[in-house]
């Protein structure tokens, strides 16, 4: 068995993850694409439904570290989306999400990074 990341966060970081993967799966990963493709757009869905049935209401779960790039870059472009639609920074928030999802942060300082991208002026994630 693949080594396996121990998630865990409150759920409004949860929802956030969440939201970035189906994101980012409807973004990158259309319908009716090749067979790598749509391998990884079933891996991440997958991912997306069992971190919604466990981390959103349990504040815990645990996925494969070999998808974790993509549920970085997942969590990366969708704050990089939201800083463009709203002209708000995310780029501390972003940070510690990514750290959650690597497995090195509970999230703990998440209401603190969002005071942080309160106090900078405009987008900071590049993405």
């Amino acid at each position: 068995m693949a080594k396996q990341i121990e998630v865990r966060c409150t759920a409004d970081i949860a929802d956030i993850i969440v939201t970035a993967l189906t994101w980012f799966v409807q973004t990158h990963y259309p319908h009716g694409a090749d067979e790598c493709s749509s391998a990884a757009r079933e891996a991440l869905l997958d991912l997306a439904s069992r971190f919604e049935r466990e981390l959103v209401p349990h504040g815990a779960s645990r996925y494969s570290h070999r998808i974790r790039a993509f549920v970085c870059q997942a969590v990366k472009a969708w704050l990089s989306q939201q800083e463009l639609a709203t002209g708000q920074c995310y780029v501390n928030r972003c940070q510690v999400v990514i750290e959650v999802c690597r497995g090195i942060s509970d999230g703990a300082g998440f209401a603190a990074a969002a005071q942080r991208d309160a106090a900078r002026p405009g987008p900071g994630i590049e993405a």
